[in-house]
């Protein structure tokens, strides 16, 4: 038997920069409204090839593409729009754990001779549609002489060491430590990081401080990155070897951040007295990594975990929950790819190796992502038992979030504006 409905559908239109075309065209990357006969829908003044909102009962969408093509969406009942939001763009916000020190306050419960044991609980990220959880964990075995600096930096090595054999690394590590910024204790010369590695080089000497000081084994480290200095959320490491002649020192775990140079002149890079960073406070704080995204094929996701803490007394646990965003890049290319059912594309799930989809979604959209404007309406048929047969159906529209002339509310012949006209409803904008 023959299916003449498809309930529960979702189209997508994906905008692009364009400016508002002459009312009797459509150009590439712009979605424009059209009655029913195949009339441009203005608000008022209608010309030729033209029709006024206000006498227009049923409408469709017309999406701009290269070579004068247009792609159209199915009649829309002008009478059963409903709930009609515009959503503005927001970015991507990883999830952030932190234990004692956070950047602003806080310290690790120091107890001698103690099992310090951090538990997470993670997302499972290697399923596309798995809920389920794997368990890592971080620890670090006290002695009597330990303090607040040995046990941050034993934490955060564990946990590097832990996620080791991951696929991808979806969450980064970083101690930190209170003492305070101080152009005072920069390097005196450049240092060069490899991510990954444990060993700095150093340009000509292996000195800080204003009056020159030779490193020292016991020192610590602050590493900003390149050009912005260094801040008190930045990364600390331990000096565990100095070599004078070689010009290099290493430090107590592989570098994490980006391999770089991180220069003398910006206070990229500072060192923190041994004597100094054992009697700060310090902490571990562990932040959710930017994922991969193979568009379209997989899932788009962010890095979620729960963090539990054994044997840390007082320690405070912050937690910052993670947000995929709205409109992001990620999450319109993942929507786009998978409307394409409601096409009747079939080659849509896993890694299609046969026909890859044209997806419009763009990585270097204007403003960064998308802002998106949805509304539901209804689509009847008259059945055989002169029933009407009503098919729900959402409409989405993605356009940059620096919105081009032809999406925004105050062009007078744009998409929002003869939305609201014909829906007769004011967008919602949140």
């Amino acid at each position: 038997m023959a299916t003449s409905q498809i309930k529960n559908a979702q189209e997508i239109f994906v905008g692009g920069t364009a400016n508002l075309s002459t009312l009797t065209s459509v150009n590439p990357g712009e979605v424009a409204i059209f009655d029913e006969s195949g009339l441009r829908v203005v608000a008022a003044g209608a010309g030729a090839g033209e029709i006024n909102s206000a006498d227009v009962k049923r409408f469709k969408l017309g999406l701009g593409r290269s070579g004068n093509n247009v792609l159209f969406s199915d009649i829309i009942e002008a009478s059963t729009i409903s709930d009609v939001k515009w959503n503005t763009y927001s970015a991507r916000v990883n999830q952030v754990t932190s234990i004692g020190y956070d950047g602003t306050s806080g310290s690790i419960d120091v107890t001698a001779n103690n099992l310090y044991y951090i538990r997470l609980y993670v997302q499972e990220l290697l399923s596309a549609e798995s809920d389920g959880q794997k368990i890592k964990h971080g620890v670090f075995k006290s002695t009597s002489s330990s303090t607040q600096a040995d046990i941050a930096l034993g934490l955060t090595s564990s946990l590097i060491n832990n996620f080791l054999r991951e696929a991808e690394k979806f969450i980064t590590f970083k101690a930190l430590c209170d003492e305070a910024v101080t152009a005072a204790n920069d390097f005196v010369n450049d240092i060069t990081v490899t991510k990954g590695s444990k060993v700095v080089s150093v340009d000509t000497a292996v000195t800080w401080g204003t009056v020159p000081t030779t490193l020292a084994v016991g020192d610590f480290v602050r590493m900003g990155s390149n050009g912005a200095g260094t801040a008190l959320t930045d990364d600390v490491y331990r000096v565990e070897a100095v070599d004078t002649v070689a010009l290099t020192f290493t430090v107590d775990r592989p570098i994490q951040i980006e391999s770089q140079v991180l220069t003398a002149s910006s206070s990229d890079a500072e060192v923190i007295a041994a004597a100094t960073g054992v009697a700060a406070e310090w902490g571990v704080v562990l932040t959710g990594a930017d994922l991969s995204f193979g568009a379209p094929d997989y899932k788009y996701k962010i890095a979620r975990w729960e963090t539990q803490l054994e044997n840390f007394g007082s320690t405070l646990l912050g937690e910052t929950a993670g947000s995929p965003g709205v409109g992001t890049y990620e999450s319109i290319a993942s929507l786009e790819h998978f409307l394409k059912g409601f096409q009747g594309e079939i080659y849509r799930m896993g890694a299609p190796n046969i026909y890859q989809p044209i997806l419009v979604a763009d990585s270097a959209v204007a403003g960064g992502g998308y802002d998106v404007i949805t509304f539901k309406h209804e689509n009847s048929k008259l059945t055989g038992s002169f029933t009407n047969e009503i098919s729900p159906k959402q409409v989405i529209v993605a356009f940059p979030a620096t919105a081009p002339n032809w999406a925004v509310s105050a062009t007078a012949d744009g998409f929002a504006e003869l939305l609201e006209d014909l829906s007769g409803t004011a967008l919602n904008v949140s």
